[in-house]
């Protein structure tokens, strides 16, 4: 049978998962096999297997897109190029910070390199760290040098190798020399520069920015967490329902204003095409975002089957405008954005179909707050597993949060910048000024009541991801009367989500080496209970801790119970005040006079925890500010299998400890001191350590160029395993009653084939 268009559609968004999952893209001779055998199937047997070759086809054509991308960028990385670029980022600092403003991004366009013009510009990020006025529209000679965006890699942090593959931004550069050679403003610009007066003037100008220019690289921290936590923060990120709210406004004027025309110039679609051009310039003006850019495609394809009078279903049409997005980019499949996009549209068809409201709540006015609570309450169960997928956690609040947000925004803060933008460009001061204030007053009053609200949201481990199904669940089981006739599978299914409060681990106990960049952050656990040994570095607005210590133990649902320091460098206390403020009962362990310790690090003291023994080897004293030379050395050990934690120990200090333990230093597993620097990893303790597997934290493109290149060499001539989290990411060590694997998250944990690209770049800068 031939295909419908419905199933083709459906081919081609299947066939676009797999980049979801691969390890590997297709080389070009498997590409061209599979391409040979799908002309075969489509001249010989088409009308049996259409719709596997349609499958088949989309598959082709996602790799080949990925492929083409990352064959097109490779060039540009770690280089040093003389480029022409013009800037598209627009500049919303205040006009007292501009001189002083912080170094940041700025997205360009690279037009030429080496006077060489391209075919297509290249998009790339810039590390804007130079005193010269920097606006929207300008055009720069710059000599920059390139690297490609890095991420830490680890169960339960953000992964920002994939979010710059699917917004493909993946280079990266600073500036050596630059030249301006016209300083000319952009439209973007100048409406900006018109606005920035008024909104200066207000203390919510962070989400002004969000929501009138799409710039939310000024939201405060406070806000953004606050946002977060209540379930509210994808009101204050440009997608689909800031773009629907724009045509729906436009459309609304001009159908009121067409009342005054002349009957000759009144059409029925006039009120639908300037809603849908004023939407257009609002996504222009936001910087065309992937989000901006799906919705804009999605109302463009709606307005068409409107216009052409096509009778299908919402789901026909949901099912179409995704497989036409992913054929335009096969890419977008990768954006989270884009999952969250389809995901919402979907749950809102199922809603309306599965469990619709009576027809007299329908339309009487009445019923407005019980459709409302209807509509929040389905949405929130049933957007539960995305929001846990990209979160982590739930808001237990986001259903009164939003009751009170949505009408908010959409009815008074969003309309009131829309106007505030227009009066703005047209300079009509007392009325932009006026919209501008009504949307500052608006988000007073409803931060002030998210303030009240921020206090339920709930960090859930992955373990329990299929609970999250269970306003699927419920709503299935309302509507098909499932317990009726399948009571016993409906058992069997519950049973299995509620699996996890029964589950144990098959490993006596297991060690992760985070992947922090420049730093160290170890975490010991049995699958309940935590230890950390070391945390990372702090850095300007966050730390290690926060960022990648502290989701990966509510990723495994784990209880910190205690934290050990090495010594006193940022790179590896840096995240402790933050640990010790979310876990209070943590007991601390260190070799520095200056903290608080619980327990004192010094050698010859041991002592046990859960499985495991901790014996401490050095140092023999402690001080008041702890160096290299103090770091403090434990070796854990179940009896069979051992570690030997380092921290930055240096030469002098591993001669001591040979001359101490000797063959008492034998350990499975070794952490590499110091980095893999110079200073450390001499020939004497390697041979008495004589470590199957050696394990060093430290970041791709450090200025240090650590792991040094000789020790790394002299690792591998003593045949000892070595591996780097700046290029193998999170590294995982499970250790069973008499036997050990070691995993790593790019390459066994989670092996995809972007994070196999970033793997087998250079690693230095």
């Amino acid at each position: 049978m031939r295909c419908s268009i419905d199933l083709m559609a459906i081919a081609i968004s299947l066939g676009s998962i797999p980049l979801i999952f691969l390890p590997s893209l297709p080389n070009d001779q498997d590409w061209y096999i599979l391409a040979l055998i799908l002309i075969i199937l489509a001249a010989k047997f088409q009308r049996y297997f259409t719709f596997i070759v349609i499958l088949g086809l989309s598959f082709l054509w996602s790799t080949a897109i990925a492929k083409q991308y990352l064959s097109s960028i490779e060039p540009y990385i770690d280089q040093t190029l003389a480029i022409t670029a013009k800037v598209e980022s627009i500049n919303t600092q205040a006009p007292a910070k501009i001189h002083t403003m912080l170094p940041h991004y700025v997205k360009f366009s690279i037009i030429n390199v080496s006077d060489q013009p391209l075919s297509s510009p290249i998009p790339i990020f810039i590390y804007w760290d130079q005193s010269e006025l920097i606006k929207a529209g300008q055009i720069w000679q710059l000599t920059i040098k390139t690297k490609v965006v890095h991420s830490y890699l680890n169960e339960g942090g953000f992964d920002k190798q994939r979010f710059a593959i699917a917004n493909k931004s993946l280079l990266k550069a600073k500036i050596i020399k630059l030249v301006l050679l016209e300083d000319k403003s952009n439209f973007q610009q100048i409406i900006a520069d018109k606005c920035l007066p008024y909104i200066n003037l207000f203390s919510y100008r962070d989400i002004l920015l969000a929501l009138g220019f799409g710039d939310r690289s000024q939201l405060e921290t406070h806000n953004r967490i606050t946002m977060m936590q209540t379930g509210v923060a994808h009101l204050m990120a440009i997608s689909g329902m800031h773009i629907l709210l724009v045509f729906y406004i436009c459309f609304g004027i001009t159908k009121g204003f067409v009342f005054f025309l002349p009957q000759r110039y009144i059409h029925f679609f006039l009120p639908i095409i300037v809603g849908w051009l004023c939407s257009i310039s609002y996504a222009w003006l936001t910087g065309f975002n992937p989000p901006a850019l799906r919705a804009i495609f999605a109302l463009s394809i709606w307005i068409y089957l409107r216009y052409k009078n096509n009778q299908i279903s919402a789901w026909q049409k949901v099912n179409r405008i995704i497989a036409s997005l992913l054929i335009i980019d096969p890419l977008m499949i990768l954006s989270e954005s884009f999952w969250l996009s389809c995901y919402a549209v979907v749950s809102l068809i199922f809603l309306f179909d599965w469990l619709p409201l009576p027809n007299t709540m329908k339309n009487k006015k009445r019923w407005y707050l019980f459709r409302l609570l209807h509509l929040q309450f389905g949405l929130t169960l049933l957007l539960l597993p995305i929001q846990l997928y990209v979160f982590h956690g739930i808001s237990v609040v986001s259903l009164v949060a939003n009751l009170i947000a949505i009408p908010i925004i959409s009815l008074i803060t969003f309309p009131a910048i829309l106007l505030g933008l227009v009066f703005s460009l047209i300079n009509c001061f007392y009325l932009a000024l006026w919209f501008w204030f009504v949307a500052q007053y608006s988000l007073e009053w409803l931060f002030h009541c998210l303030d009240c609200l921020n206090y339920m949201w709930l960090t859930i481990s992955m373990d329990f991801y299929f609970l999250s199904f269970i306003g699927w669940l419920a709503f299935i089981i309302i509507r098909a009367a499932v317990w009726r006739r399948f009571s016993f599978t409906l058992f069997i299914i519950l049973t299995l989500a509620f699996s996890p409060f029964y589950k144990q681990p098959d490993y006596l106990w297991r060690m992760d080496m985070l992947d922090v960049g420049h730093g160290l952050a170890i975490v010991i656990h049995n699958g309940e209970s935590a230890i950390v040994y070391d945390t990372g570095a702090k850095w300007e607005n966050s730390s290690a801790a926060e960022q990648i210590i502290t989701p990966f133990l509510q990723w495994h649902n784990l209880q910190l119970e205690g934290i050990i320091i090495s010594h006193s460098h940022n790179d590896h206390v840096g995240g402790l005040s933050y640990l010790q403020q979310r876990y209070p009962n943590a007991w601390l362990m260190s070799s520095s006079l200056s903290l608080r310790n619980d327990y004192n690090c010094l050698a010859k003291h041991n002592f046990y925890w859960k499985h495991l023994n901790l014996k401490v080897l050095w140092p023999t004293k402690l001080v008041d500010n702890t160096e290299n030379a103090d770091s403090c050395v434990i070796q854990l050990t179940d009896g069979r299998f051992s570690v030997l934690l380092t921290g930055d120990l240096e030469r002098r200090q591993e001669y001591d400890l040979v001359m101490q333990h000797k063959k008492n230093l034998s350990s499975t597993i070794l952490q590499t001191p110091h980095h893999g620097s110079n200073t450390s990893s001499s020939y004497p303790f390697l041979n008495y350590v004589n470590p199957v597997n050696a394990l060093t934290s430290t970041s791709r493109y450090n200025p240090w160029q650590l792991p040094s290149n000789k020790i790394t060499a002299r690792y591998k001539e003593l045949n000892i395993n070595y591996f780097v989290t700046g290029r193998d990411g999170q590294i995982s060590l499970f250790f069973y009653p008499n036997s050990w694997q070691q995993k790593t998250l790019r390459h066994d944990i989670n092996p995809r084939w972007y994070h196999d690209w970033f793997g087998s770049l250079p690693f230095y800068e």
